[in-house]
């Protein structure tokens, strides 16, 4: 597997401020340079006026977020103009139960909001697992049944909640999407991560 490219990185210096969260893609995991990663590229499209910080840990689940960066997200200068959260896979490998899943997310984007008051959390779909090259198709089919457990999870939590952004993935993935290992991003795969939660993000403020 790639090594993470940063498991934590600061782009830019504007007065508004992002927050991404979340495991092996926000770690960079696949990626060439942190300038390839997500936050990368989401600092490329917001432009000079933003601040982006990203935490990111290969294996994370999200009843391990803030155990796993109390320190830093304890010295995170915020607030925050909106959090983008990226968990799922792990989740999906592990087996994590669905109703568990529910409360964990409910627990962290609860503690986001109390502590960093963003105007919006961006809840990224849980990556297409069961697509990924490198799983044997017996396993892809198991984890699609998986992911598809937890999505709905994702869904009643966005419906409940109008801060919430959640849109069901819709990407193109075709082989120049993947790194060599066959599960995480290319630098292309990260480009295009980035633009569709780019577009989820101004459709709903737009609205």
């Amino acid at each position: 597997m790639p090594p993470a490219v940063s498991e934590r990185v600061v782009f830019g210096n504007g007065l508004k401020k992002i927050l991404l969260l979340g495991e092996s893609t926000v770690a960079g995991v696949g990626a060439s340079s942190p300038e390839f990663s997500i936050a990368g590229h989401l600092a490329t499209l917001l432009g000079p006026n933003y601040e982006v910080q990203s935490l990111g840990k290969t294996g994370l689940r999200a009843a391990q977020v803030f155990s796993s960066f109390e320190s830093e997200l304890s010295g995170s200068n915020g607030p925050f103009d909106g959090i983008l959260v990226f968990l799922g896979a792990n989740d999906c490998f592990r087996l994590t139960h669905p109703l568990d899943f529910n409360s964990q997310l409910e627990a962290l984007i609860t503690g986001l909001k109390l502590r960093y008051s963003p105007n919006w959390i961006y809840l990224a779909d849980i990556p297409p697992v069961h697509l990924f090259p490198a799983f044997p198709s017996l396993l892809r089919s198991f984890l699609k049944s998986q992911r598809k457990f937890l999505q709905q999870e994702m869904i009643r939590l966005s419906t409940a909640d109008h801060q919430l952004i959640f849109n069901r993935i819709s990407l193109t993935l075709s082989p120049e999407f993947f790194s060599s290992d066959g599960v995480h991003p290319s630098d292309i795969g990260y480009e295009k991560v980035a633009e569709f939660a780019m577009e989820g993000i101004k459709k709903r403020l737009k609205a």
